[in-house]
């Protein structure tokens, strides 16, 4: 197209006052898909802290490229947007513990805690979330908008969607959106605005007009298709519906990373695992410290087990265990606070940030391990005098941000109401009162529905009953209003005893529970779940299994003893049997752990995943599923797309010319018959010697063609149809010859009919 030309069409798309429409539209287009990205890291700000902040930065940084589009060349702005993105990053560095060092002599952990946040490591789980995402927004959306006002859209795009990809493949964007019309629209407008802002924008840049709309219906089904892909290395898939685990044990131990709270949950009376141990303990699987209203997060990364670890800062109990497995699991159960893992397995023990074990390799049924922890043992008056001296680390891990409380006003309010009720002094009875009014008043029930909003809230102020998840994260949250360090915490309570030093646990053993740090003492258990009632279902549970004949319900003659599931043990001291710290175990061995262990399952839970008790799974309209429905406008989303595809490639035409080529149609007045065969005369030639030139007739095209060795029958077919349309006409069978000539040719031309030519 030529300038002029180019410039009219342009013009076709304005009205009088000079408004460029496609323009307008492709730049609204931008704006949608900026504003999906920069709502996924709003959504974080909202547990996190710094949403104004986040928006002044996005709308300064639009500002600021509306400005330098005009002023500086396309590279100049490339480093600029590098720039951003290198100090955006050292800052957050710097900010974390040991950022100097890692900054200047730990590239290889910068680089693989890079890689981890792109393959499902949720920004919320880094140490300081908060200048992360206020270092992230600035730089693509200054890039992406600097590049739209200089009209280069495609580039403009690419730079959104990276951005949006990034929180893609870290599990936020699918977070961000998993519930709710309005957060999904969203998600399909993000998809929207991309075509909207490289179809509109190339129509623009092009001169192109409405008749061109096969383009945006072709990006529209590219996008929507790779929307839908789940990337195999993402934490979370972007699903409009997301199932759940049905089991306690599984909501709570199905990801090492994240534990979200479920509504309605089973209990699973199967043998996980067996501990022999000097006491019972509560066996702690992990420790999370981050709550977003609805899920538990641990922050910072897990580490390669290097030997000794750290010990309580106060007077502790010896406790050895031994643990073999009965299922299939990499979680390391153990009893708080582990400092030695011993035997094979220390190969492929991680330590958290937190202080608890976590494998890499999945364990197999019988495979053994030993850890030696040491327990706090603080009497009930250290623990009151502890006072509030709390470590700066302990600090601004485990208690509120002041600028972004997970807490409303009204539940410190309330919280403060008990405890004052309770007349507690000291940050010990706090905990004990807290702990207290929630056995007293709340019911302990499986049978609930999750809540909208924050659960913590909820179940101060809305719920009657609850299960452990939730007593566990009230009274986490209700500790943190006072500002006592509290953290969540999930493991297994310490099963039922069939030995003098052995305790055979169950699925439904697995808890949640609180854990309270105390100056100089350390980390304290304290479990607000009501005792009585989570036994009596507990032990329903397993009878209903053995008259079932559930072979995985009992082991090592656990049938024949009492089951004396969860069972209490005192916060404030741990009674002393005259355990022997020095006890000798055999050494554990791993049998078959080896290179096909690494890539087992993650969980072990044996809990089947399944939709979360209260989403619909019944039919739609029609008698269809949901799911159903889905696929049905999928495809035929899908099906629309190809078809504008194939007419934008040229398919359509393509298809056009083979239809009429072989096929002559139905029989007409001999004179048409013969125009129509020398049509498809044309289209023979025209694909060995090229098309007939404008001003050229049939018999002059086929003379010409005659030098090249044309097919002789071409003569024939082209003196008839001068007959037929100089002449007084042709015959019917005249008109018959012609169609049967041509029929040949196309025969002898076509390979997979030329051994039928005549």
């Amino acid at each position: 197209m030529s300038a002029p030309t180019a410039h009219r069409a342009r013009s076709e798309t304005q009205v009088d006052d000079g408004v460029d429409w496609f323009r307008l539209c492709a730049l609204g287009g931008l704006a949608v898909m900026t504003a999906t990205w920069v709502a996924v890291l709003y959504d974080l700000t909202i547990t996190l802290g710094g949403s104004i902040p986040l928006l002044l930065l996005v709308t300064g940084s639009i500002a600021l490229a509306a400005v330098l589009s005009r002023l500086i060349s396309e590279r100049v702005a490339a480093v600029l947007t590098v720039g951003l993105l290198v100090v955006s990053y050292g800052s957050y560095i710097l900010s974390t513990p040991n950022g100097l060092e890692l900054l200047l002599q730990a590239w290889d952990k910068i680089i693989a805690d890079s890689i981890s946040l792109l393959t499902g490591l949720t920004v919320l789980r880094l140490k300081e979330a908060h200048l992360w995402v206020l270092g992230f927004a600035p730089a693509p959306a200054f890039f992406s908008w600097y590049l739209a006002f200089r009209r280069r859209y495609v580039l403009s795009a690419v730079v959104g969607g990276l951005a949006f990809l990034v929180l893609v493949l870290t599990g936020d964007a699918a977070t961000a959106f998993s519930g709710g019309w309005i957060q999904r629209g969203m998600l399909f407008g993000a998809t929207l605005g991309g075509i909207a802002m490289i179809g509109f924008g190339e129509l623009e840049r092009h001169g192109g007009s409405v008749l061109q709309a096969d383009v945006l219906v072709v990006l529209f089904t590219l996008m929507l298709i790779g929307s839908a892909i789940q990337l195999p290395f993402t934490g979370t898939a972007l699903r409009l519906v997301e199932g759940g685990p049905t089991t306690v044990e599984g909501s709570l131990t199905s990801s090492p990373g994240e534990t979200t709270i479920q509504g309605s949950i089973e209990l699973s009376p199967e043998v996980r695992f067996t501990v022999t141990a000097d006491d019972p303990q509560y066996w702690r699987v992990g420790v999370y410290d981050r709550f977003t209203g609805g899920s538990w997060l641990r922050t910072g990364q897990a580490g390669a087990y290097g030997g000794q670890l750290e010990s309580p800062p106060g007077e502790t109990e010896t406790v050895s265990q031994l643990v073999r497995m009965h299922d299939r699991t990499n979680v390391m159960p153990a009893a708080n606070q582990p400092v030695r893992v011993e035997g094979q397995v220390r190969e492929y023990t991680q330590v958290t940030s937190h202080g608890s074990l976590q494998s890499t390799v999945t364990f197999q049924p019988n495979d053994t391990y030993r850890v030696i922890s040491e327990v706090p043992n603080a009497d009930e008056a250290t623990l009151q005098s502890a006072g509030t001296d709390y470590p700066a680390a302990v600090r601004q891990v485990y208690l509120a941000d002041d600028k972004q409380p997970d807490f409303s006003n009204a539940f410190e309010s309330r919280t403060q109401e008990i405890v004052d009720e309770a007349g507690a002094e000291n940050p010990y009875e706090t905990a004990v009162a807290i702990e207290d009014w929630l056995e007293e008043n709340r019911e302990y029930s499986l049978d609930v529905n999750r809540p909208n909003g924050n659960v913590a809230e909820s179940f101060l102020f809305e719920m009657e009953q609850g299960y452990c998840v939730y007593y566990a994260t009230t009274m986490t949250m209700m500790l943190r209003s006072q500002g006592i360090p509290a953290r969540y915490v999930v493991g297994y309570t310490p099963g039922q005893q069939v030995d003098e030093n052995q305790w055979v646990v169950r699925g439904l053993d697995s808890h949640a529970w609180v854990e309270v740090y105390f100056p100089d003492v350390g980390w304290v258990k304290f479990d607000p779940t009501p005792g009585g009632p989570r036994s009596d279902t507990e032990v329903a549970s397993i009878e209903d299994a053995r008259q079932s004949d559930d072979g995985q319900v009992d082991v090592g003659g656990s049938e024949d003893q009492p089951l004396t599931t969860t069972t209490a043990i005192p916060t404030n001291r741990l009674t002393d049997n005259g355990s022997d710290a020095n006890r000798t175990f055999r050494d554990p061995d791993l049998p078959g752990v080896g290179s096909d262990n690494l890539g087992g399952p993650i969980d072990g839970t044996g809990s089947t995943p399944g939709p979360t008790v209260g989403e619909p799974n019944g039919g739609g309209p029609g008698g269809f599923s949901e799911e159903q429905q889905r696929y049905a406008a999928f495809g035929l989303v899908a099906m629309v797309g190809l078809a504008a595809g194939a007419h934008r490639a040229g398919a359509t035409r393509a298809v056009r010319r083979a239809a009429k080529l072989r096929w002559q149609g139905t029989r007409r007045e001999p004179d048409t018959d013969v125009e129509r065969a020398v049509e498809r005369l044309e289209l023979v030639l025209e694909r060995q010697y090229g098309p007939r030139e404008p001003n050229e007739s049939p018999s002059q095209y086929v003379q010409r063609l005659s030098m090249s060795g044309v097919d002789r029958r071409a003569d024939r077919v082209v003196e008839l149809h001068e007959k037929a349309v100089y002449g007084p006409g042709v015959s019917r069978e005249e008109a018959d010859e012609a169609i049967e000539l041509v029929d040949a040719m196309v025969r002898s031309n076509t390979p997979l009919l030329r051994r039928f030519a005549s």
